[in-house]
């Protein structure tokens, strides 16, 4: 009989709940730093990774919590611009549409936020070297695996476990503490 989906969700949160919190508190001080220095947040992702990019950059220009009047927070999430990506991925590849981006979007002030479950895909790994060339912080949420994009980036948050939907699933609880955190100091 397959284990109940809800009890094996429970048992990764509270085996890793030291290490999710950390990951918050980590991530978040880099935030408020890039934010009070003026910069700010680039997110990309490609397929569900993408979605979750742009939800996670939504809840920064609007706000985690409707009641909460906070400013919007600058950032964007590259995977939006479908003219762009078409465009360039049928002339030169798919595998630079995100450091291109960064090129004409980024500086140093800025931090990019790379989603990728497998942390293997070319193009995110481009966006990051790209990144780290130009000292722009890094930081991705992946899965549990090492991974190319675990190893170059600034901070890597990797999600206790190597199952798409629960790598997801993850991301958006740390995500969603997150701006928590950050609604709560910009308000």
């Amino acid at each position: 009989m397959k284990e109940n989906p809800f009890t094996k969700r429970s048992k990764i949160l509270e085996e890793n709940k030291d290490y999710l919190d950390q990951t918050v508190r980590t991530i978040s001080k880099v935030f408020i730093e890039v934010i009070k220095n003026n910069g700010k947040l680039i997110f990309a992702g490609n397929g569900g990774s993408a979605a979750e990019a742009q939800h996670m950059s939504a809840e920064y220009v609007g706000t985690l919590v409707t009641s909460n009047k906070r400013n919007p927070i600058p950032s964007i999430a590259l995977s939006t611009d479908t003219s762009f990506i078409t465009a360039w991925s049928n002339d030169h590849g798919y595998e630079d549409i995100f450091r291109r981006q960064l090129q004409a979007l980024a500086d140093k002030k800025d931090c990019f936020v790379a989603y990728s479950t497998s942390g293997e895909s070319s193009n995110i790994i481009n966006a990051i070297d790209y990144a780290n060339s130009k000292g722009i912080k890094t930081i991705s949420f992946t899965g549990s695996k090492n991974s190319k994009a675990s190893k170059s980036s600034f901070f890597t948050f990797q999600a206790p476990s190597e199952e798409t939907a629960l790598i997801q699933e993850l991301h958006t609880i740390v995500g969603h503490e997150i701006c928590s955190i950050i609604d709560e100091e910009f308000s």
